[in-house]
């Protein structure tokens, strides 16, 4: 019988040259990927260096308390709170200061870019996110890197900056009545010519929640006079300078500007010792006016914002007199005047005669 013996395969060799063990081959592919890898790193960061150095912005929104003419004081922080020290007085009591937001654009690339419609974008009050470029300010004097401008369209060079100061507050009432959720959120936004069509905005960690009822920033939300609320609403809507009006020279009238509005606010108000109706403080502002020059004063819309303010503020006013030069400062001449005549009276009367 016949047995078929199987035939022994073949010992297979070496495919190839090795190195340490590993075939030149699977080296070679190593260092392929590895050439793949770095031309990757290298065209990712081109790209990335182009964005980098081309144009974009940066955008920061801070609270501020402006005392024309004089300072400004910043949170730096971003946070929505001022402290309640000096400068916040000035603007609580005194009716000499300006609570706004400082809207701070920085370029930080290599090249200039043009930004244009700085403002404010409100969300949370029941319809789609909208912009709003509230009343800005500029600042007069040196401040530094706080210097504010009211262009609405600058040019930023490489690493330079600009600030805005805005109202913001005269915007929120509005929004805030039909906010379902009775809060609206605020964030700083800039667009930038030449870029896509969404604007650059401030940090969304860092957006501020303004719920209803909020009137201030200032930390304790501390009680204003009146003085301090009415001297706002008519500040921001007189005229700053004498080149911003339209006064004919034959008029021969001295309008009244940003800088009389609290003296004069102050000698007519001390006339009340209460609140008075909106129609009776309007006329003595009139008559006041009038006696100081301005022929035709017209504060009608001043007042009627003004006292639209006070309604709101309701329970969060002090007295009526309260911080009032005029109104203290005959308080105490009277007060000085009774004492004396009450010397007089007080004083023994001494009879002389003469005798030749």
């Amino acid at each position: 019988m016949l047995t078929a013996t199987p035939t022994p395969l073949p010992v297979a060799t070496a495919s190839g040259p090795e190195f340490l063990g590993v075939p030149l081959a699977v080296w070679a592919f190593g260092v392929s990927l590895l050439s793949f890898l770095i031309a990757l790193s290298a065209l990712c960061w081109q790209v990335t260096k182009h964005f980098l150095d081309g144009g974009r912005v940066k955008v920061y929104l801070n609270t501020a308390i402006l005392y024309p003419e004089y300072m400004i004081a910043t949170n730096r922080s971003g946070k929505h709170a001022l402290k309640n020290e000096h400068p916040a007085e000035e603007v609580t009591r005194r009716g000499k200061a300006l609570e706004l937001a400082q809207l701070v654009v920085e370029n930080p690339g290599r090249t200039a870019v043009t930004i244009y419609s700085p403002g404010l974008q409100f969300s949370g009050h029941g319809k789609k996110n909208h912009t709003v470029v509230p009343r800005m300010f500029e600042t007069d004097g040196t401040f530094g890197p706080d210097e504010a401008i009211t262009d609405t369209v600058v040019r930023l060079e490489p690493y330079a900056r600009v600030t805005f100061l805005l109202d913001y507050w005269s915007s929120v009432p509005g929004l805030m009545k039909k906010a379902p959720k009775g809060y609206v959120d605020i964030r700083g936004r800039v667009s930038v010519a030449g870029r896509t069509n969404r604007p650059q905005r401030s940090s969304y960690r860092k957006r501020w929640r303004i719920r209803r009822g909020m009137y201030t920033a200032i930390e304790g939300s501390p009680d204003f006079t009146p003085l301090a609320v009415l001297w706002r609403e008519m500040y921001i809507r007189l005229p700053k300078h004498d080149d911003e009006l339209d006064v004919h020279p034959s008029h021969e009238s001295l309008p009244t500007r940003r800088y009389a509005a609290g003296f004069l606010l102050d000698r007519a108000m001390s006339r009340f010792e209460e609140r008075p109706e909106r129609e009776e403080l309007t006329e003595v502002l009139h008559e006041l006016a009038k006696a100081d020059g301005d022929k035709f004063p017209h504060f009608g819309l001043h007042l009627w914002e003004g006292y639209a303010a006070l309604d709101r503020m309701e329970g969060h006013l002090t007295p009526w007199t309260d911080g009032l030069f005029t109104a203290a400062h005959s308080k105490k001449t009277s007060v000085q005047g009774n004492a004396t005549d009450g010397d007089d009276k007080s004083r023994p009367k001494v009879e002389s005669s003469d005798e030749s």
